[in-house]
């Protein structure tokens, strides 16, 4: 069976603690210490982790411990990182994608029904 190509991989926080060498008790608490570290969660409560997650996590565990920076200085210097960062122009994400085909194929619908020429 070949990867699904178009689906992003989805870890849980065992996996991303094996992964990145970072206790899950410390995950969870980065993520209610740095708001950007938001994994996805189910309606069974677990987080699910992105990739972007992941780099994210790396990147503070780099910050922390290879250039000793405290909490505080990898908030501030993430925050300024994300200032400096270019805003895309109307980014869309699959789920956008997916709302406004499904937006279309309604309003298709409606004018099919509306249009009384169409025989039942």
């Amino acid at each position: 069976m070949a990867p699904d190509k178009g689906k992003p991989k989805l870890w849980r926080i065992g996996a991303v603690s094996r992964l990145t060498g970072v206790n899950p008790h410390v995950l969870r608490y980065w993520e209610s210490e740095f708001q950007i570290v938001t994994p996805n969660r189910h309606l069974s409560k677990q987080r699910f982790y992105r990739q972007a997650d992941i780099d994210l996590i790396l990147e503070i565990k780099r910050l922390l411990e290879e250039e000793k920076y405290t909490l505080t200085g990898v908030k501030q210097y993430l925050a300024a990182r994300r200032a400096a960062a270019p805003v895309p122009a109307a980014q869309t994400t699959p789920d956008a994608e997916l709302v406004q085909l499904l937006h279309q194929e309604l309003q298709s619908l409606r004018a099919v029904l509306a249009d009384p020429a169409v025989e039942e």
